[in-house]
């Protein structure tokens, strides 16, 4: 009875001429609740769905980060600062290229492992990536380092991914993005294609959007990985990529977009119910 009479509230709602003279209508018994009722139904398939699906995907995730993580972090070595006549010959090396940079000049600087661990050990900027991040070794095709990121499963608390990542560097848009084409935990277990894909946007975007770096940042023409170095050359004659090689972040924003359709669903479902109740009670009146 309830739900023959929801159903029946719901299809007055979105048929006036009805609900004018509903007392003449259910008299007759001519009309049905159909539209009504199909449209509650469908609401509520669809909140369903996107429940079963959120928990699916809720589940999957915190399963997969779980599978490749580890309670605690390893540690990871952070280059000593000590040693001033190091620290002045970076800065004096970051400063001259950034000078040519900005005037429009063709500059090529290049970077060992030892000068960009001391980097990440110095400057503020970079101060995230310390005890998280370590350069083992540059080769002709990647960027090895040490990592120990954390990463959070589900409501589960923290957890860290200790391993080993390669990286390839590439420019997009005028700036290095550094591509990441392997991760190995140190838990044996292999990582997700997806995961893979979105490193680089949870680690690097936030520099190569900085306001403050773009005068430099956004002026790169090439990056080279030679053994031991890594070469970046900016050429104001070389035409600068247009975007990223792929996309990387329609798998971070997916969820958002699921979990905001999810809440409109359930929003909209309790509108319905409570206005159906409420035209309940005006009727009873």
């Amino acid at each position: 009875m309830l739900k023959l009479e929801t159903c029946k509230f719901a299809h007055q709602f979105y048929n006036p001429r009805m609900s004018e003279n509903s007392a003449n209508l259910e008299a007759t018994g001519k009309p049905t609740p159909a539209a009504g009722c199909t449209i509650f139904l469908v609401i509520l398939g669809m909140v369903a769905f996107l429940a079963i699906f959120a928990t699916y995907q809720y589940k999957q995730y915190k399963a997969e980060i779980i599978n490749i993580s580890q309670e605690t972090q390893k540690e990871i070595k952070v280059s000593p600062t000590d040693k001033p006549e190091e620290i002045d010959a970076l800065v004096k090396k970051m400063n001259t290229f950034a000078a040519a940079v900005k005037d429009d000049k063709k500059a090529e600087v290049s970077f060992s492992v030892d000068e960009i661990n001391l980097a990440i050990a110095h400057y503020p900027k970079l101060e995230n990536f310390r005890k998280e991040l370590h350069i083992k070794e540059i080769t002709s095709e990647a960027i090895v380092a040490d990592i120990s990121f954390p990463v959070r499963a589900g409501f589960d608390g923290i957890r860290y991914l200790n391993g080993t990542m390669k990286m390839d560097p590439v420019i997009a848009q005028g700036s290095i993005f550094p591509i990441v084409t392997e991760v190995q935990p140190d838990t044996g277990n292999p990582v997700p294609p997806k995961f893979t894909k979105e490193f680089p946007t949870f680690l690097f975007t936030e520099y190569r959007n900085d306001e403050k770096l773009a005068d430099v940042f956004h002026k790169l023409s090439k990056v080279e990985l030679q053994p031991g170095k890594m070469v970046i050359i900016s050429d104001p004659d070389i035409k600068q990529p247009d975007a990223l090689p792929e996309d990387v972040t329609y798998e971070t924003n997916r969820a958002f977009w699921v979990f905001g359709l999810l809440v409109f669903m359930f929003v909209t479902t309790v509108a319905f119910l409570l206005w159906v109740k409420r035209r309940k009670q005006n009727a009873s009146e």
